[in-house]
């Protein structure tokens, strides 16, 4: 039997009705995922209040980019390196790494970033140093609970994920960036 389009489309709401569906289209977010994207959201909004991660992100502000460094340079850095293994290991890399480990299938990684997008503190080396001009940290600097559209694997984990971003604010001013990296696998679930 020879199945045409006219036929397929005919059958596809039967189809539907019995439990087939297509697959989706890679990257696609449901409307479940989104729920739980949006649970998240709130999540990650509330722990960019966090007066530890404020306070963090203040001194980092205050100290600046590290001098000299650059995606460039950051890219030759191994994750065992001292100045790597420092944003893991400092206090609020240390809380990030608690949050995410209270979620393990969820969240694969944290980033905290400074208002001039360096590195404040993360859970696992980003692939860049520096995020200005990525949307992650432009929306989210600008004020705005920023979300990716798709799910993509991750430039450092390699693992398929929504990311987001919320603002890290002090006065209603958005002084820096906090990136949670969502498991994809999980959001469907």
């Amino acid at each position: 039997m020879r199945l045409s389009l006219s036929r397929i489309i005919r059958f596809f709401p039967l189809l539907l009705a019995l439990g087939f569906a297509p697959p989706l289209a890679a990257g696609e977010i449901t409307a479940n995922m989104q729920a739980r994207i949006d649970t998240y959201k709130k999540q990650a909004a509330a722990w960019a209040a966090d007066p530890r991660i404020v306070q963090t992100v203040k001194e980092t502000n205050a100290q600046g980019p590290i001098p000299g460094m650059g995606n460039a340079k950051w890219r030759d850095l191994k994750e065992s390196d001292p100045v790597v293994q420092g944003f893991v290991t400092n206090a609020a890399g240390r809380l990030l790494t608690q949050w995410m480990n209270a979620d393990p299938q969820g969240i694969n990684k944290i980033v905290l970033s400074g208002a001039k997008s360096q590195r404040a503190a993360f859970t696992s080396m980003p692939a860049i140093y520096l995020g200005k001009g990525k949307p992650n940290f432009d929306e989210a600097i600008d004020g705005k609970l920023w979300q990716q559209g798709e799910s993509k694997p991750d430039p450092s984990t390699n693992i398929d994920t929504v990311q987001i971003a919320a603002p890290v604010k002090d006065g209603g001013h958005a002084i820096g960036v906090l990136l949670v990296s969502l498991t994809a696998d999980n959001l469907k679930k």
